[in-house]
């Protein structure tokens, strides 16, 4: 016991900071102490308790770096079972152990290191013995947690778990075919239903804005307790195997049916745009107030959902399940019945709006993906291969690639017919739609500025005293509208913000104020006969038109000669005809290495070779097309290649 407690006592000197060094310092204690006469199976289980009660401690003293001492033993244990010095299960029972003593919120930031580690807990010397471990710690924080307000860290952990364990691992099958019996759908039974509750006392205006015209259902007694009914059937169908309850079953099953088939849905389509259908709300349980039900039998999602649990109980009664009792079978009069229920249910669907007939066949492809699954259950769940090539496969002729064209030659296609090469097609069809995006940004059908009149014409409108508008229901009191006429009074001249001696405090005062001029002005010249038209913004300017036309003025002979400003510096770093010429004949016969030095292809050389006969002709238009076609072509730039090859003559006359 002495030289045990020995060992604990001189482990846990040498966990004080975990590294390669340490884990060299444990095999000396383990191989070159011989008083510890103890075999690797106890070294390592008191290697684990030590690591263990160490670890623990570091956590339970709440230390501010938490995250990072997770990372760091998280690694280091990882370390120990590679060096086969600890059991394979240490790095998740440390991190077990970390998740119990924290916090919700410092759980799901370490977290990051159970994903990230995934691939090393996959690995044969972990996997077998981690899996439970690591199943169980995932199953301790999904109980702590909450479905509704983390559902993001329970998706991470589901996510981690579907990543983690194969596609055929038995622990996350449902192997034996049980069935959810605590999911019970509560409903009001026979005592407690309301008869003067039902739907034709709600508010008519919820029927103009459903998207499915029905006729009135009378929601009595008998249909909201036969519908409800049939949940429980749904929930545990092994019911129906018994006479009693297939009899029940079979008549409420008709009645729910000829209900559907007596009120047809007929779609209305009110939605301008189309992705405004699939932003619905969906809701995981039924609600089943006695008052929402002729607003659920219209509504073609939830009618949907109805008819698919019948296809899916129908579907488990007949198909053979290897874990039902051999006296769970039906007989052939039920599935006769069964059969005709299936072609009615098609039938519901394929006349249910929107889309009933492709719907119908989502439907049949899902329940034929059913079919498989329990079939490869009822097999034992083999493991899932990639299937060999036939011989009729391995004989086919493989389909050759087609061959990709030359990047370069994609883009200089593309500068010929003055167009913009973006790599993604639907990227270069946005960008040549116009030859120039900003003048297409101006264009008239991308004004979307109302017109100043068209505006404020309501709003002038409710100024009229005869009218006898409240002032709380007039335009110029919401706050949106101000916001909006702000904005437009700016944008058509600064005189409506000028400084006046009768400060104005509320928005709605000045408003009506501006309206008042600029409409009443309007209105004037319109009744006089006028035939020009006289906007208000004109109105509004012909006061400040002198103070700005010296600045105008100004601002115009500014830019005149900041034109010709640009124009002169331009023009000073182009390089002349002349120079282009001298140069050339200073390069001569090695016009071929300065154009490899610039960047031009081998074909595009013997393009050259092809249009002019001399190395003088070949030299003067490889310079002349840089020139043009270059994004810097600044005499700087080439005497720094012609310097690079050796070509001193010509980049010494671009330098003078």
């Amino acid at each position: 016991m002495m030289s045990v407690s020995k060992f604990r006592e001189e482990l846990k000197n040498i966990l004080i900071e975990p590294n390669t060094t340490t884990i060299t310092s444990i095999k000396k204690i383990v191989h070159e102490n011989n008083y510890f006469n103890l075999s690797d199976a106890d070294r390592r289980t008191i290697l684990d308790q030590v690591l263990r009660c160490y670890v623990l401690d570091i956590v339970l003293s709440k230390p501010p770096n938490l995250y990072d001492v997770c990372k760091m033993w998280t690694s280091f244990t990882i370390e120990l079972v590679r060096n086969e010095m600890c059991t394979a299960i240490m790095p998740v029972v440390i991190l077990s152990d970390m998740f119990d003593v924290t916090t919700m919120d410092v759980c799901e930031k370490m977290f990051d290191h159970v994903e990230s580690n995934v691939n090393v807990l996959k690995e044969p010397q972990f996997f077998m013995a981690c899996k439970n471990n690591l199943l169980r710690m995932c199953n301790d924080l999904l109980r702590r947690l909450s479905r509704s307000r983390n559902t993001v860290f329970c998706g991470r952990i589901l996510l981690f778990l579907a990543k983690f364990f194969p596609f055929s691992e038995r622990s996350g099958l449902n192997i034996v075919s049980e069935f959810n019996l605590e999911n019970v759908t509560e409903y009001l039974n026979e005592n407690n239903f309301d008869q003067t509750e039902c739907m034709s006392d709600l508010n008519h205006e919820d029927e103009a804005k459903s998207d499915i015209i029905i006729e009135k259902v009378n929601i009595d007694k008998n249909l909201y307790l036969k519908f409800w009914s049939l949940q429980d059937y749904f929930r545990n169908p092994n019911q129906c195997y018994k006479t009693e309850h297939w009899k029940l079953f079979v008549s409420h099953t008709d009645f729910i049916f000829s209900t559907f088939q007596s009120h047809k849905l007929e779609h209305v389509n009110r939605m301008d745009n189309e992705g405004a259908e699939q932003n619905m709300h969906y809701f995981p349980k039924y609600l089943t107030n006695q008052k929402l039900l002729e607003l659920q039998l219209s509504d073609v999602n939830f009618r949907r959902y109805i008819l698919i649990q019948f296809l899916l109980l129908f579907q488990y009664l007949d198909a053979p399940v290897k874990f039902k009792l051999d006296n769970f079978k039906i007989k052939p009069e039920q599935q006769e019945w069964i059969k005709n229920s299936t072609t009615t249910i098609y039938e519901l669907i394929n006349n249910t709006p929107p889309d009933g007939v492709r719907f119908s066949e989502v439907v049949k492809n899902i329940l034929q993906r059913e079919e498989q699954w329990n079939k490869w259950k009822n097999d034992g769940c083999p493991e899932v291969t990639k299937r060999p090539p036939t011989s009729d496969q391995s004989d086919m002729p493989v389909p050759k690639r087609r061959l990709r064209r030359n990047l370069g030659d994609v883009i200089k296609n593309m500068t010929a017919n003055n167009k913009v090469f973006l790599g993604d097609p639907e990227l270069t069809k946005l960008w040549n739609l116009k030859p120039d995006n900003l003048e297409a940004c101006k264009g008239p059908e991308r004004d979307f500025l109302p017109s100043f009149d068209s505006f404020f014409q309501e709003a002038f409108e409710q100024l009229d005293p005869e009218l006898c508008i409240e002032n709380q229901y007039k335009k110029v009191n919401d706050g949106n509208f101000g916001w909006r006429a702000l904005r437009l009074l700016a944008r058509k001249s600064p005189h409506f913000f000028a400084q006046s001696n009768n400060p104005i405090h509320k928005l709605s005062e000045y408003l009506e104020n501006m309206i008042k001029k600029t409409m009443s002005k309007e209105n004037i010249s319109s009744n006089q006969g006028s035939d020009k038209h006289v906007s208000p913004n004109k109105e509004l300017k012909k006061e400040s038109v002198i103070e700005s036309e010296e600045v105008d003025i100004s601002e115009g002979i500014q830019d005149e000669n900041e034109n010709e400003n640009n124009i002169e510096v331009e023009d000073k770093n182009k390089i002349s005809k002349q120079i282009i010429d001298l140069v050339a004949a200073a390069i001569g016969d090695k016009w071929n290495i300065l154009a490899e030095k610039l960047g031009y292809q081998p074909d595009e050389i013997e393009f050259v070779k092809t249009i002019k006969t001399t190395p003088l002709d070949q030299a003067t238009y490889l310079l002349e097309v840089w020139v043009e076609d270059a994004e810097n072509p600044k005499p700087e730039n080439l005497i720094y290649i012609l310097e690079e090859i050796q070509l001193i003559e010509a980049a010494n006359i671009l330098k003078s």
